[in-house]
């Protein structure tokens, strides 16, 4: 698996035109770039590292983190995370579409609360790679009944 695989790259799902550059301006790669502050964003896959600098910074939650082939058929989706309580590693949780409808089990591989992402914690999912279109967060645990 090659090193830019290994790390994942920003998914970018912003789809209005209104003045926002959060995720240009905390990128330090220039793998997001705006031609103007209204503008959408555009990636350059080539320069993402894989950071997750964007997804924490994103205001309108608009930019995750794919890793694909996380194991094999298996994939991983990081994004920000605001409720408590917090998931923990390891725990097997309901994975939900944009609209919040369950698409399948999935476990959290990781829970980040890191100081460079200004208090914004993030998650990261791993699921079987046949949903990596549809799954894009997770149930919140107190609709879960934990």
């Amino acid at each position: 698996m090659s090193e830019q695989k290994r790390r994942g790259a920003a998914l970018l799902e912003c789809c209005q035109e209104i003045p926002c550059n959060p995720c240009a301006t905390v990128c330090k790669t220039g793998a997001i770039t705006k031609a103007s502050l209204n503008a959408r964003p555009e990636f350059h896959p080539d320069k993402c590292v894989g950071c997750k600098l964007c997804v924490a910074a994103c205001p309108g939650q608009a930019i995750f983190l794919e890793t694909p082939d996380y194991e094999p058929g298996k994939w991983a989706l990081t994004f920000p995370y605001e409720y408590r309580p917090l998931p923990e590693e390891g725990q097997t949780v309901t994975a939900v579409d944009r609209l919040g409808q369950p698409v399948c089990q999935a476990v959290v591989a990781a829970v980040e609360d890191r100081p460079v992402y200004n208090k914004t914690v993030l998650v990261t999912l791993v699921f079987p790679a046949e949903h990596r279109e549809q799954v894009r967060f997770m149930k919140r645990l107190e609709q879960e009944g934990r």
